[in-house]
């Protein structure tokens, strides 16, 4: 499946995604009573034609309702949106932003630690992948 280019989401627009990737499919209806009542019907409509020109959702119809439906999951959803983040600031590279957190004290000592172990397990995970494909290949 080729790769869509996503605009980012207004944090309105998100907070109707978290509505509806919670539910697993929405009407108009159903988004403005999660949203309280604080928006009208057209804006929410509006809200979800917009969401679905972004390709984060998709819809179908069910009499005369449109029943929207999550065209991507939240884990892709985020990460587009550090992708884009690491693009803008960070020139792409994950290093930079990991010493970003870092310097910016956005990491605790623990949570660095933590994270030190995973990429020290996905490295060893990848060794022992790769020496097992070359014995295969062998």
């Amino acid at each position: 499946m080729a790769r869509v280019a996503r605009d980012p989401l207004s944090p309105l627009e998100a907070r109707v995604m978290d509505i509806v990737w919670k539910r697993g499919a929405a009407t108009a209806e159903d988004v403005g009573q999660a949203l309280g009542g604080k928006v009208t019907n057209a804006t929410v409509r509006t809200l979800l034609r917009r969401i679905e020109d972004k390709h984060f959702l998709t819809h179908r119809v069910d009499g005369r309702t449109f029943v929207y439906e999550p065209k991507i999951d939240e884990g892709t959803a985020a990460r587009s949106a550090v992708r884009r983040v690491l693009d803008r600031f960070y020139g792409g590279s994950v290093e930079q932003l990991v010493l970003g957190l870092l310097d910016g004290r956005l990491l605790d000592k623990r949570q660095s630690s933590r994270l030190a172990d995973k990429v020290a397990r996905a490295e060893a995970d990848a060794t022992q992948s790769g020496q097992r494909r070359r014995r295969d290949e062998a």
